[in-house]
């Protein structure tokens, strides 16, 4: 009969052989059942101390590489798939139809990154990730081509520049769309991680949020400066277009341990002056500064990270706020989604 000096032994030399495994592998190591019965016999049949070491050596031997096939196989480093939603005004609508064939082909995904346009479609999925929430984002677009949430002209904007305005339409209509079509109040609610950018208006700084009042965050990142007014959040902050720092918020996305990138691309890409205007040449300099800093958004991504970059290729045929041109670039948002598709795959 083993004495309770004997047991009492023998639970403290298994645990010291259990600190002595995890100190050489890691929290993951565990001790081996099949040496576990040899070594307790070891222990508890002998009564000289010799005998202890050779137990203890026993159990040690549980982190050897021979006996892994009994362990328990370590967890597979799972998939993480990170979309990003770029922004792009009236071309957020093409996002709507790069969904739809993104969806159908089974990409899903585990986290969500958007800015302004992006933002508002980015939540919108974020809520239900399924081809039905995508038609109904499709319908929001095109309640948006109707109601044409931001409207003006030129004797209008010109006015308002003379009068000291802070912008040109009052955000009331596009607030009230957002209000009517967004299922959720606060963007913690979604089934998905979102995270939805802002600029704020004191420090030039993007913030990001994943929680807060839903329809005063996208409000805010889609408040193109001087179109639409800054918006005041609950913490007093003032915050304006989140694509203002960054259109397209790669560095984010790559800040969540991506395995993969889907890159919803409809940012208006840099083009030369059709005509030496000082309108078209001032554009050429926004232009231009807005393509460099995509591209030192686009220098974060590693080489070696698995993207998918979805990208709408028409530039001018869509200005910011033709919203008549909503069916088309939701058929364009298709076609490009199907052709990064089969470049992708043809990838491997």
């Amino acid at each position: 009969m083993v004495s309770a000096p004997s047991l009492r032994r023998s639970q403290k030399v298994f645990q010291a052989a259990r600190s002595d495994s995890e100190a050489a592998s890691g929290p993951r190591s565990s001790i081996c059942r099949p040496c576990q019965p040899l070594a307790a016999a070891v222990l508890l049949a002998s009564t000289g101390r010799r005998w202890w070491g050779v137990g203890r050596y026993l159990l040690a031997m549980a982190r050897f590489r021979w006996f892994d096939r009994w362990r328990r196989p370590a967890e597979v480093e799972r998939d993480h798939t990170v979309f990003v939603f770029s922004g792009g005004s009236v071309r957020g609508a093409a996002q709507a139809g790069m969904l739809r064939v993104l969806l159908e082909n089974g990409i899903l995904p585990d986290e969500i990154v958007g800015v302004s346009a992006g933002a508002l479609n980015g939540v919108y999925l974020a809520h239900d990730p399924t081809i039905q929430q995508v038609g109904r984002l499709e319908d929001l677009w095109r309640d948006v081509a109707e109601k044409a949430p931001i409207r003006g002209n030129l004797l209008r904007n010109v006015a308002s520049i003379l009068r000291g305005r802070s912008s040109f339409d009052s955000g009331d209509r596009l607030r009230a769309l957002i209000a009517e079509h967004v299922p959720m109040e606060d963007l913690a609610e979604v089934s998905v991680p979102c995270h939805v950018g802002t600029t704020d208006a004191a420090t030039g700084q993007v913030t990001w949020w994943t929680s807060g009042p839903v329809v005063d965050l996208l409000c805010a990142s889609t408040a193109v400066p001087g179109v639409l007014p800054v918006v005041e959040l609950e913490d007093g902050s003032r915050h304006i277009d989140g694509g203002v720092v960054c259109n397209i918020p790669l560095r984010k996305a790559v800040s969540l341990a991506p395995t993969r990138l889907v890159v919803l691309d409809v940012a208006a890409k840099f083009a030369p002056a059709g005509k030496q205007t000082a309108l078209s040449l001032m554009m050429v300099g926004v232009r231009a500064a807005a393509a460099e800093l995509i591209r030192q958004q686009w220098l974060d991504v590693p080489t070696d990270l698995d993207v998918l970059h979805v990208e709408l290729p028409t530039v001018d045929d869509a200005p910011d706020f033709e919203f008549g041109l909503v069916p088309e670039l939701l058929e364009a948002g298709m076609e490009a989604a199907e052709a990064a598709l089969a470049e992708w795959s043809a990838r491997g």
